[in-house]
C-alpha cells in the first residue's frame, strides 16, 4: 500500500478539466463548433477524473485522521460535502448535453452554463476547505 494516499494526486485533473470545460463551454456561446464539443470532452473527461478523486477521499480521510486527528473531521466532512454536489452538478450538466443530442430543448445551453457556473463555484469551495485540511494549524499542533 502507498504510505501516500492517491487523493491528494488526482484532483489536480478535475479541478483543470472542469473549469476549462466551463471556459470552453462560455466560449461556445459565441464561437459554436470547436468549443461545444471541447467543452464536452473537458466536462466528461473533468466528471470521469472527479469520480475516481471523490473515491480515493476515504483514504485521504484515513491518512489525515492518522496525522492530525479527529479534529479535522468536521473539515472533511465540508470538503466532501462540496466535492459530492460538485459531482452532481456537473453529471447533470452532461446529462443534459447528452440529452441535447437526442431531444433539444431551447433552454438547455442556459441550464448548462448555469450549472458549469455553480459547480465551478462549489469546486472552489472543495478546494479551499482541502486546503483548510492541508493547511490549518492542527497540522502544526497536532489537534
Amino acid at each position: 500500500m502507498l504510505s501516500t494516499p492517491l487523493h491528494p494526486l488526482l484532483v489536480h485533473f478535475p479541478i483543470a478539466l472542469l473549469i476549462f470545460g466551463t471556459i470552453a463551454q462560455i466560449i461556445a456561446v459565441w464561437k459554436k463548433d470547436f468549443f461545444h464539443k471541447a467543452a464536452f470532452y473537458l466536462l466528461g473527461a473533468g466528471f470521469i477524473t472527479g469520480l475516481f478523486s471523490y473515491w480515493t477521499g476515504d483514504g485521504a480521510e484515513h491518512f489525515a485522521h492518522q496525522h492530525w486527528g479527529r479534529s479535522v473531521s468536521p473539515i472533511i466532512h465540508t470538503h466532501e460535502t462540496y466535492a459530492l454536489i460538485t459531482l452532481i452538478l456537473f453529471g447533470i450538466t452532461i446529462a443534459i448535453r447528452l440529452l441535447q443530442v437526442f431531444k433539444p430543448f431551447k433552454m438547455a445551453m442556459a441550464l448548462v452554463i448555469i450549472l458549469c457556473l455553480a459547480g465551478t463555484t462549489t469546486l472552489a469551495l472543495t478546494g479551499h476547505y482541502g486546503g483548510k485540511i492541508v493547511y490549518s494549524d492542527h497540522t502544526k499542533t497536532g489537534e
